[in-house]
C-alpha cells in the first residue's frame, strides 16, 4: 500500500509529508509522538514546572470585561480557584469566551501554564466540569512544524494502521510491532503507550544490535600497532612514585596492559570515584605504550582539569624522560604552533587537552593509545573523531559514573571494566535533600562551619536570572548573600564564561583560603581539589543529572578525618526519588545504574548516549537490552532470516561508518 491511498492524502499533502521525512506508509506509522497530552487526571499544582501541560478544575470566583488595548488585540480575564491556589485565566482576542465563562460554575481548564507570577493560563481550553467530554483521554502530539494539522495526522495513522506491518521479529515477540504501534498512537492509558513504546523500540534496538554485529564483522578489531615490551618496563615508574599503589589500582594497570598487548584492540573503562587513583593508573597506561615507541593522548571536558592533569602527568613522570604538552582553546597562537610542529614530528609523548585536540589540525607522528577521562562530558562523535586520528587505536574511558550507553555495552561484552576502590582514610560524606524552607539554616551551618577554618561550594543551574524560570543563578545569588546570610565570610564567584585568567585567580584564592565560600556554576565539577572544603550545597539540584551531581560531590571529603557535608536543594515538594538515589547510594557505579534504569542506556549504537534510542524516546531498560539479544540471537540462527527486512536498515549501516564503535 502506498500514502497516495490513504484517504485525504493527495499530491499537495503527499509533498507537505516529505518535508517532515514521510514518504511511505513505514514511515508514517513509524513517525513517533514528541508528547502525550494526558487528560486522564487533574494536575497538581504543587509540583507543576513553568511551561507544562495541565488540567485544572475548579471555580470560576470573577471576571472582567473585555478591553481592547490596542487595535486588533482585545483581553478577558477570569480568575477560579482550584485546589485552593488561584489561577488567573487571560484570552487573547476571543470576547465570545466572556459569555461562555459563568462564575460560580466548576470548570475543567487544560493549557500551558506559567508560574512566574502566580499561576497564569493564557488561551485555556476548557468546559464544564460536569458531563465533560472534550477534555478527556491521551492526545499524541506530533513534531509535524506545522505542515500537517495533529487531527488530521492522527485519522491518516489510523487508515495506515488497518493495513499490515511487517516485522521480523513478530516470529519471536508474542507482542506484533502493529499492535504495538496502535498502543503508541492510539493509547487510552499512560502505562499502555510505554507497553507499545517499549515494543517498538525493541524493535529498533535489534536492528541496531544486528546491524552493529554486521559492521563489527567487517571493520578489522585486530590491531595494527602491537605492543611487544613487557608491562616489567614500567615497574621503575611504579616504585619512584610517592605512594604504593593500592591493590585495585595494581589489578586495573594488569588489566590494561594485558589489553594492549594482545591481538585486538584495547576498549576499556577505568571505573573509580574521587580519591580512587584513576590518573596515575592512566599515566601508568600512558608510559606502557610510550615505551613501546607510541604517542598518546589524554582528552578531558574542561581547562582546569586539563590543567591539573598535565601538572600530575609532569610531576609522576617526572624521572621518566617523557615530553607532555597541554593544549587547550587559550593555547597562545606560537604555542599551538610549536605543539603542533612537534606532536607531527613525534617530539611529543602525551598531549593532554581538551575540545581542541580534535581540531583537524592537530596531526600525531604515531598515536596508538587514547585516555578519555569524565566520559559522559563527551559526545559520540567527538570521541569518533580523535580515534580517527590514527589507524585502529586503544582507548581507556574513565568516569566515577560511566554513561547509559557504556553499560549497556558492557552487558554485549563489548566494553571490559577495571574498577578502582577508594583509599582506606577517607572523609565521611553524609547527603541530604531539602528544601527552600530549610536555606536559612543551611547559611548559618556554612558559617559555623567556616568559622572554624573549613570551605564550602554553593553551586546553581544558572549564571544569570532567565525570565520563566524559578531557579538561582550565580550572580544573583551572590549579590544576595554577600549583604545577607553570607555577609560575614569571604565569598567568591566563579563560571564558566569568565576568562580563563580569572577563573584562575579566584581558584587560587579559594585554595590559599582566601576564599570562604566559593559561588558557581557546574564548571567546578571537575577538575577542583581543596582539602578543607566540607560543605557542596547544590542549589535546585533536581536541575543536574545525577553524573554532575556526584562529582560535584566528590569536590568535597578530601581530606581525611574531615566530615564533610552535600546539601541538594530542590523547591519541589514532591519527593524526588532521582536525589534520593544520591543519598542512598555513594558509590558512582550504583548511581550510574540507577540513572541508566530511569533515563534508559541511550541509543548506544549510534550517536546518543541516554535515553530514547528513536523519535518518541521510550526508556531502554536492562530487560530490553537482554530480550534485544535473546532475539538477536533467533534471528541470526533463523535460516530464513534476511537483515534486508528491517525498516531502513541499509540507512543505519552507512550511518554506523562514521560512529565509534568503542
Amino acid at each position: 500500500m502506498q500514502l497516495k491511498n490513504i484517504k485525504g492524502v493527495g499530491d499537495k499533502t503527499l509533498f507537505k509529508l516529505k518535508k517532515i521525512g514521510i514518504e511511505t506508509i513505514d514511515d508514517l506509522v513509524r513517525f513517533m509522538p514528541k508528547f502525550y497530552w494526558d487528560m486522564t487526571k487533574e494536575s497538581d499544582l504543587r509540583n507543576c514546572d513553568h511551561g507544562d501541560y495541565v488540567l485544572l478544575k475548579g471555580v470560576v470566583t470573577k471576571k472582567s470585561k473585555p478591553v481592547n488595548i490596542r487595535r486588533g488585540m482585545s483581553i478577558f480575564k477570569a480568575e477560579y480557584e482550584s485546589q485552593g491556589k488561584k489561577v488567573q485565566l487571560t484570552w487573547f482576542n476571543t470576547p465570545y469566551v466572556n459569555g461562555q465563562i459563568v462564575v460560580g460554575e466548576e470548570y475543567l481548564f487544560w493549557g500551558k501554564i506559567s508560574t512566574k507570577d502566580g499561576f497564569v493560563l493564557n488561551n485555556p481550553s476548557f468546559e464544564k466540569a460536569e458531563g465533560s467530554k472534550r477534555l478527556q483521554g491521551i492526545v499524541p502530539i506530533y513534531p509535524l512544524r506545522g505542515h500537517v494539522g495533529q487531527q488530521q495526522f492522527r485519522n491518516w495513522l489510523q487508515d495506515a494502521l488497518n493495513y499490515e506491518v511487517f516485522s521480523p521479529v513478530d516470529k519471536y515477540s508474542e507482542l506484533s510491532l502493529r499492535y504495538a504501534l496502535k498502543m503508541v498512537h492510539f493509547p487510552t492509558t499512560m502505562d499502555e503507550m510505554r507497553v507499545g513504546k517499549t515494543r517498538v523500540n525493541l524493535e529498533n534496538l535489534i536492528m541496531q544490535y544486528i546491524a552493529y554485529r554486521v559492521n563489527k564483522n567487517v571493520v578489522s578489531e585486530k590491531k595494527v600497532r602491537l605492543y611487544g615490551q613487557n608491562g616489567t618496563i614500567i615497574n621503575d615508574a611504579v616504585k619512584n612514585l610517592p605512594y604504593a599503589l593500592t591493590e585495585s589500582q595494581t589489578k586495573a594497570l594488569r588489566e590494561i596492559v594485558l589489553d594492549l598487548k594482545s591481538e585486538n584492540r584495547t576498549n576499556r573503562m577505568l571505573l573509580g570515584d574521587v580519591g580512587s587513583g584513576k590518573t596515575v593508573v592512566a599515566l601508568l597506561s600512558c608510559l606502557f605504550a610510550i615505551r613501546n615507541g607510541y604517542q598518546t593522548a589524554i582528552m578531558v571536558p574542561t581547562e582546569i582539569l586539563a590543567r591539573q592533569h598535565y601538572n600530575n602527568a609532569k610531576k609522576l613522570l617526572e624521572k621518566e624522560n617523557v615530553n607532555v604538552a597541554i593544549l587547550t582553546a587559550s593555547t597562545k597562537a606560537d604555542e599551538r604552533r610549536l605543539i603542533l610542529e612537534k606532536l607531527k614530528r613525534g617530539a611529543i609523548d602525551i598531549l593532554v587537552g581538551t575540545h581542541a585536540v580534535l581540531n583537524q589540525q592537530v596531526e600525531f607522528n604515531n598515536l596508538s593509545f587514547i585516555v578519555i577521562d569524565e566520559l559522559h562530558k563527551f559526545g559520540v562523535k567527538q570521541k569518533g573523531t580523535l580515534e580517527e586520528k590514527t589507524k585502529q587505536c586503544d582507548v581507556l574511558s574513565m568516569s566515577a559514573t560511566p554513561i547509559p550507553r557504556a553499560i549497556a555495552l558492557t552487558m554485549y561484552g563489548d566494553l571490559a571494566i577495571s574498577k578502582l576502590v577508594a583509599r582506606e582514610g577517607t572523609a565521611k560524606i553524609s547527603t541530604h535533600v531539602m528544601g527552600s524552607d530549610k536555606l536559612p539554616g543551611m547559611y548559618k551551618f556554612i558559617v559555623e562551619r567556616v568559622q572554624a577554618g573549613e570551605q564550602a561550594y554553593i553551586v546553581c543551574p544558572l549564571v544569570l536570572d532567565s525570565e520563566g524560570l524559578e531557579v538561582y543563578s550565580a550572580k544573583h545569588l551572590y549579590k544576595d548573600v554577600t549583604t545577607g546570610a553570607l555577609k560575614d565570610v569571604n565569598v567568591g564567584l566563579i563560571y564558566g564564561s569568565m576568562k580563563d585568567k580569572e577563573k584562575n585567580a579566584v581558584m587560587q584564592a579559594f585554595y590559599n583560603k582566601e576564599i570562604d565560600v566559593l559561588i558557581a556554576t557546574s564548571v567546578i565539577e571537575v577538575g577542583i581539589d581543596s582539602q578543607y572544603a566540607s560543605i557542596m550545597a547544590v542549589l535546585n539540584a533536581d536541575r543536574f543529572g545525577l553524573a554532575t551531581l556526584h562529582q560535584l560531590r566528590g569536590r568535597i571529603g578530601r581530606k581525611a578525618g574531615l566530615r564533610s557535608y552535600c546539601f541538594l536543594h530542590t523547591s519541589k515538594d514532591m519527593e524526588n526519588a532521582r536525589l534520593q538515589a544520591l543519598v542512598d547510594n555513594k558509590d558512582g557505579d550504583a548511581i550510574a545504574e540507577y540513572d541508566a534504569s530511569v533515563r534508559g542506556y541511550g541509543d548506544f549504537l549510534g550517536e546518543r548516549q541516554s535515553g530514547g534510542s528513536f523519535k518518541g524516546d521510550a526508556i531502554i531498560t536492562r530487560q530490553v537490552i537482554l530480550d534485544c539479544k535473546k532475539y538477536a540471537d533467533l534471528l541470526l540462527a533463523d535460516s530464513q532470516f534476511d537483515i534486508n527486512q528491517f525498516y531502513k536498515i541499509d540507512e543505519y549501516l552507512e550511518k554506523l561508518q562514521n560512529i565509534s564503535l568503542n
